[in-house]
């Protein structure tokens, strides 16, 4: 039986705990540190190891480590210029990202899954509801810190855990779909989607699979009103080719799955997905992986991977494109183009 997100997250904990008291033990006993200067110093390990973890992921993201310069992207004909962010943008973007992710693996996943989002004071009654889905390796807790803001502009949330954690993306297309319907059939109107890096594969794959019914039969209609997503790596990651599990696999840059999974899709199911993404993603990239042509793109800057789910400018980001899905522009018939909205 595989473990959930959450004990996995805790496993991790406890043995930043661990590492945290034997080199406490090992400066006090072995070096002669008076006990409280140790612990402090044991203490203070743990958020430099966080730290330079962060910073050898922007490292190799935005460096495209293992990807060769002919195979990354341009940039994007549509997109605007990247500006550099200079120093103080990029250590505020490395700062903001390293406080992200110390409360997102330390506290909220482990410690406060179960949780659950509060209704919003003052529902929007024409707002679909938005279902919330997370990426790899994570659990719906991520979405503590954007879930009050959503409820504060209308939209009742709801979550759903992509299990088992180091799944197969395909896997997991099924149970996504068969949550979208079920949101339908209760509330009267397909939800709109809202998902963070893997999580948007998982979304279009739903989508693929509901036009496959589609064509043998099924209901016709559209599993959801639009998907945004945050991050999501859409033509792979440099990263992925480190981590375990067969969706990390699928994610690898340019892999056979996302390829095959861009080749089944159609103008009108990319018409209904609005990317935003970061320049500076510390995990999604090289630059651009997240541009996905067909959909509306909206670029930011200076924000690192795990910032996108609570960064002010992010949040704002993904409320202009869920008010954006509600007015959905009309389906185009050619061929996937180039589309942008830019914040």
């Amino acid at each position: 039986m595989s473990l959930t997100a959450a004990a996995l997250r805790r496993v991790a904990v406890a043995t930043q705990t661990l590492a945290a008291g034997g080199i406490a033990a090992g400066l006090a006993e072995g070096a002669g540190w008076p006990w409280p200067l140790a612990i402090g110093a044991a203490l203070l390990a743990v958020p430099v190891g966080f730290g330079i973890g962060v910073g050898i992921a922007f490292v190799a993201t935005l460096g495209g480590a293992g990807i060769p310069p002919d195979a990354r992207l341009p940039h994007p004909p549509d997109a605007p210029p990247r500006q550099p962010l200079g120093l103080s943008g990029a250590l505020a973007c490395y700062l903001s990202e390293c406080r992200a992710v110390f409360r997102m693996f330390n506290w909220l996943q482990p410690f406060r899954s179960r949780l659950t989002f509060a209704p919003p004071a003052n529902a929007d009654t024409d707002a679909p509801t938005v279902l919330l889905v997370h990426g790899y390796g994570c659990n719906h807790a991520i979405w503590l810190d954007m879930a009050p803001a959503l409820a504060a502009a209308g939209y009742r949330c709801e979550e759903i855990d992509l299990e088992p954690v180091l799944g197969d993306i395909d896997d997991y297309a099924p149970t996504l779909l068969a949550r979208m319907r079920d949101i339908a059939a209760r509330t009267g109107q397909p939800p709109l989607v809202v998902c963070h890096s893997m999580g948007g594969l998982a979304a279009r794959a739903a989508q693929v699979m509901a036009l496959r019914e589609a064509d043998m039969g099924a209901d016709p209609a559209p599993p959801c009103a639009g998907i945004v997503t945050l991050g999501s790596p859409h033509h792979g990651c440099a990263l992925a080719r480190f981590g375990s599990g067969r969706n990390a696999r699928q994610m690898r840059w340019h892999s056979p799955w996302l390829q095959a999974l861009a080749l089944a899709e159609t103008p009108a199911l990319r018409a209904r997905i609005v990317s935003v993404f970061s320049w500076h993603d510390s995990i999604a990239g090289p630059p651009g992986t997240a541009w996905l042509d067909g959909a509306r793109n909206v670029p930011l800057a200076g924000i690192g991977h795990v910032s996108l789910l609570r960064h002010p400018r992010a949040v704002d980001a993904t409320l202009a494109a869920l008010a954006a899905l509600r007015t959905p522009a009309p389906m185009p018939q050619q061929a996937p183009q180039h589309t942008s909205i830019f914040m």
